[in-house]
């Protein structure tokens, strides 16, 4: 019974993860029109920081990776 239920839900992830995809596709072919909007202070700080956030995150993951490996550290 539960093996039924795992796949069950993984259909179901299956299926949410595609409508989910179609929906980012759509709304992505929709805004190619739209002019592009000019960001203010705020809007420029903001995609600054995830920048920056996004390059932290991912050197503090390859040190940790490397830092696993026990070959290597």
């Amino acid at each position: 019974m539960l093996t039924a239920v795992v796949l069950v839900a993984e259909a179901l992830v299956v299926v949410w993860f595609a409508g989910f995809s179609i929906m980012v596709t759509s709304m992505y072919l929709d805004s190619r029109k739209l002019p592009l909007p000019k960001l203010d202070v705020a809007g420029r700080t903001l995609l600054g920081s995830a920048k920056l956030a996004f390059v932290t995150g991912m050197a503090a993951l390859a040190v940790l990776t490397v830092l696993e490996i026990p070959s290597i550290g």
